[in-house]
């Protein structure tokens, strides 16, 4: 899969890890070295400190150094990459973050992902709970890969799991490529979006890459396959952004439900739901709009590894095809910046907002901009 590679260590004078400017020293030291040995490729064990890293992070954007790196690193807070830039020739290939106090909020770890570097993350015993390994798992596309102190399979078992929902088939490449060099070579040659989305498949001999052969399928709900609804609904739950009490309710009786699978696993989903009375009329009282004849665009779930295809997109599109003679409206909280901005980029604009009871916040009403006159009123 990899082709064998020849390691050549070399010694790094411990005088020139002390003191100031030590990721430039480090920097000069691997560009002697790539000199004499005709190489770019360098993996450097020893563990910087986040001062030490950003100190780098500033030689490298002074230098552009014609060099691949896999670096170490401790993490410490009080970081902040200023100096990470979405940049193809940054050097930095992988980073194997040594996490040994708190696991710092994800978001620490989204501008080394922008700029092309892979994060690995080695936790130990006191941030290895399962509550962390689940929050790690479900974001994939900023957490490359991550190791427990456990060994085998059980240092994976949160990434195989969505809530309560099947898992997909086979493992993620890194986990059997789990070697820091070889994780590098690969993550070089075939770039981070493209490993990260690789899987070795159920029967250990062959590598899919997810979405690849995505299934669209649009049925009302007495149409689903047999067992389709419960993994409907499954799906939903692990969403975790909506309420499941009247999940299997509504969506029986909805208009519509789409959803895609890969390899016989439902990997998304939406619906058009059919709006309770009790709703429209609590929505007219509120904002004065009437969504009598509207159906809703809801219950939208998208398991982590398939994030960032455009498959939420397609269903969106699938749904509004087949609306027949019916608007389309969804709800979106005030706070939640990040559906917001896929709506927007759906091409779909908020026409009211209210306070949800039920929320306990204020939500917006958004509809596909074709339904929106000049006047950001609804058109009849």
């Amino acid at each position: 899969m990899v082709s064998p590679e020849t390691i050549k260590s070399h010694r790094w004078d411990a005088r020139l890890g002390r003191g100031n400017n030590v990721g430039r020293r480090l920097l000069a030291f691997l560009e002697q070295l790539s000199a004499r040995n005709d190489t770019i490729h360098f993996l450097c064990p020893d563990e910087l400190t986040t001062d030490q890293l950003q100190d780098l992070l500033l030689g490298i954007n002074e230098r552009r150094p014609r060099l691949r790196m896999s670096l170490c690193s401790t993490i410490d807070g009080s970081f902040a990459p200023s100096a990470i830039t979405a940049d193809p020739n940054l050097a930095i290939v992988q980073i194997q973050w040594h996490v040994r106090g708190a696991l710092p909020d994800l978001g620490f770890f989204k501008a080394f992902s922008r700029a092309g570097i892979w994060n690995h993350l080695l936790l130990n015993d006191v941030n290895a709970s399962l509550e962390n390994c689940r929050k790690i798992a479900s974001h994939p596309n900023i957490i490359h890969s991550w190791r427990k102190p456990c060994s085998g399979d059980r240092a994976y078992k949160a990434n195989e799991t969505y809530g309560q929902v099947r898992p997909l088939p086979g493992r993620p490449l890194w986990q059997t490529v789990s070697h820091p060099v070889s994780r590098f070579v690969m993550v070089d040659r075939w770039t981070k979006d493209l490993v990260r989305r690789l899987r070795v498949d159920s029967d250990g001999d062959s590598l899919f890459s997810v979405g690849a052969s995505l299934a669209y399928h649009f049925l009302p709900p007495d149409r689903l396959p047999d067992g389709c609804l419960e993994e409907i609904c499954a799906m939903v739950a692990a969403g975790g952004t909506v309420a499941t009490t009247h999940v299997r309710f509504n969506l029986q009786r909805a208009h519509l439900i789409g959803y895609a699978e890969e390899k016989g696993v439902i990997v998304a989903n939406s619906s058009l739901k059919n709006p309770r009375p009790e709703y429209i009329e609590a929505v007219h009282g509120q904002s004065g709009l009437d969504l009598t004849g509207f159906v809703e665009r809801g219950y939208t779930s998208v398991r982590p590894e398939y994030r960032g295809l455009g498959i939420g997109t397609k269903l969106l599109e699938g749904l509004t095809q087949r609306a027949g003679d019916r608007k389309i409206f969804s709800v979106i909280a005030e706070d939640n910046s990040a559906t917001k901005i896929i709506a927007m980029r759906n091409r779909t604009c908020k026409v009211a907002t209210y306070y949800s009871e039920k929320a306990g916040k204020p939500v917006g009403i958004w509809m596909p901009a074709w339904l929106i006159d000049t006047h950001g009123r609804r058109m009849s």
